[in-house]
C-alpha cells in the first residue's frame, strides 16, 4: 500500500509539473509562410496586425497570428521598415531605396507611392501617420518628409543629423524624432522646423533607434549599441538616463506597456523585459528559437505580444512573456503559510525560494486566492514578480535569476490573503 501511494504522489507530481510547464510557456513560434527577415510588426486590435520586412515582404494576420498570409507588393529588392495602421483599411510602409506603399483595402493591394532605384541614397526608416491624410516619414539624407494628402505628394525638411530612424508625434503639430550618434529633435509646428534636444548620453556614438511612449508625455528611448534606457515625461523636452542592459549586444526594438512593464530585443536572439520601469532588466527564454536577431515588438495589452526577426521568425506569447510557473513544482503538502530562506545565500546568478500555500486556502475568494511572490531591490522597487497565481495548498519551490542584476541586497515578498512575510537575500558577482 505505501508503494502504491509513493507511486502515486510521484505520478501526480509529474503531471502537475508537465501542466505548468505546458500551460504557462513563454513564448511559442508561429508560422509565418515566409523566410524574408522582418524588420517591423503592428497590431490594429487582438486579432489584425502585419509585419514588414526584406525583399519588398509584408505579411498580415485576422486571427491573432495563427495564420499569416503573405501579401503582394511586387518589391521584391526592397526592406520595408516603417509600417503605420491609420484603420483596418489604410495602412502604410516605408523602407529602403525611397520605397513607399499604401493600402487601402487592408492589404489585398498595395498602391506604390515611390519605388527608387536599386541602391540609392535616399531611404526610409520611420513612418508616423496622425490620420488618413497627414503623416511624416523620416530616413537618411538629414531629411524628414510630411505629408497631408495621403502620400501623393512629400514636402522635405531638413534636420542637422544624417540618419533618422524613428519619428513620433502625440498630435499634428508636436512631435519627436531620433536617429545617429544620438540625435534628438521636436518640433512644435507640424514638422515643418526641427530643433535639437540634448540628451545625457555618455557614448555620442550610441544611435536611437526606437521609441516607446506609453501616454502623450511619458515615452522611452534606447541606444542601439549601448542598450541604454532613456526616459521623458514631458514628451521630449528634456531626458533622463534610467539603466543599460546588461547581456544586450544590440538593441533593435523597444515596446513598454505602462511605466514599469517594458521589452526590448536585438542581436542573438536577445529579448530581455523589464517590470520596474527598466531599472533591472531580465532576459526572456527564446534560446530554443537559435542565435540570430529579434527586430521588432509590439504588445497588445501585458499578456499578449508578438517578436519578430531573421527568417520569417514570429514569436508569440499570452503569457506576458516571463514564466510564472514553470518553475514552480507542488513538492508536499502543507498546514499553514510560510516563506523560506532563499539557498544558496549569497548567490550568484541563481537562488531557490520554498513557501509553504496553506490548506483550507480560500480558492476564488474575490481573488484572494493568489498567491504574490516579487523580488525587490534596496530601494523598494520591483525588480521581478516571481509567482502571481492562484495555487492549491502544497509546498512550492520557484527559482530566481539574478544574472541581470547588479551585486547587492535583495528582499522577496509573499503576499497572501492574511499573510505576508519579508526576507533578504544577498547577491555577490
Amino acid at each position: 500500500m505505501r508503494i502504491k501511494n509513493l507511486i502515486h504522489s510521484f505520478l501526480l507530481s509529474v503531471l502537475i509539473l508537465l501542466f505548468y510547464i505546458n500551460g504557462y510557456s513563454q513564448w511559442i513560434l508561429q508560422a509565418s509562410n515566409t523566410s524574408a527577415h522582418f524588420l517591423n510588426i503592428r497590431f490594429l486590435n487582438k486579432n489584425t496586425g502585419w509585419v514588414s520586412g526584406t525583399n519588398g515582404t509584408i505579411v498580415k494576420t485576422t486571427n491573432g497570428g495563427l495564420n499569416w498570409v503573405v501579401q503582394i507588393t511586387n518589391l521584391a529588392s526592397k526592406e520595408i521598415r516603417g509600417l503605420t495602421i491609420v484603420d483596418s483599411n489604410i495602412v502604410y510602409a516605408a523602407g529602403l531605396f525611397d520605397t513607399f506603399l499604401k493600402t487601402t483595402n487592408g492589404g489585398t493591394n498595395w498602391q506604390i507611392l515611390r519605388n527608387g532605384p536599386v541602391p540609392t541614397l535616399h531611404s526610409y526608416w520611420s513612418t508616423y501617420f496622425i490620420n488618413p491624410n497627414t503623416g511624416w516619414i523620416c530616413g537618411t539624407l538629414q531629411t524628414i518628409y510630411k505629408t497631408t494628402n495621403g502620400g501623393l505628394t512629400l514636402d522635405s525638411i531638413n534636420v542637422p543629423a544624417g540618419f533618422m530612424y524613428d519619428i513620433y508625434f502625440r498630435n499634428e503639430l508636436e512631435g519627436l524624432a531620433c536617429g545617429e550618434t544620438a540625435a534628438m529633435f521636436r518640433t512644435t509646428d507640424g514638422g515643418f522646423s526641427w530643433y535639437t534636444i540634448n540628451v545625457p548620453v555618455a557614448n555620442q556614438s550610441a544611435d536611437f533607434d526606437k521609441f516607446s511612449f506609453i501616454n502623450n508625455n511619458t515615452g522611452f528611448v534606447i541606444g542601439v549599441q549601448n542598450s541604454k534606457l532613456y526616459k521623458t515625461t514631458n514628451f521630449g523636452i528634456t531626458w533622463d538616463s534610467v539603466a543599460r542592459i546588461y547581456g544586450m549586444d544590440e538593441s533593435y526594438a523597444l515596446c513598454f506597456l505602462d511605466e514599469n512593464t517594458g521589452f526590448s530585443c536585438g542581436s542573438y536572439n536577445m529579448l530581455y523585459k523589464t517590470t520596474n520601469g527598466g531599472y533591472n532588466w531580465r532576459q526572456e527564454n527564446t534560446s530554443q528559437f537559435g542565435s540570430t536577431y529579434l527586430h521588432g515588438i509590439h504588445f497588445y495589452n501585458h499578456d499578449t505580444g508578438w517578436v519578430v526577426g531573421a527568417v520569417g521568425r514570429i514569436l508569440y506569447t499570452e503569457t506576458g512573456g516571463s514564466p510564472v510557473l514553470s518553475v514552480v513544482s507542488n513538492i508536499s503538502n502543507a498546514t499553514g503559510f510560510s516563506l523560506g530562506q532563499n539557498y544558496p545565500n549569497p548567490f550568484n546568478p541563481t537562488t531557490k525560494i520554498r513557501f509553504d500555500v496553506a490548506n483550507g486556502f480560500p480558492i476564488g475568494a474575490f481573488g484572494n486566492d493568489k498567491v504574490v511572490l516579487k523580488v525587490y531591490d534596496i530601494m523598494g522597487r520591483e525588480v521581478q514578480t516571481l509567482v502571481n497565481e492562484s495555487l492549491k495548498p502544497g509546498t512550492y519551490e520557484v527559482s530566481f535569476d539574478g544574472s541581470s542584476l547588479n551585486s547587492g541586497v535583495y528582499f522577496y515578498k509573499l503576499i497572501t490573503k492574511g499573510f505576508t512575510e519579508t526576507k533578504k537575500m544577498l547577491l555577490i558577482k
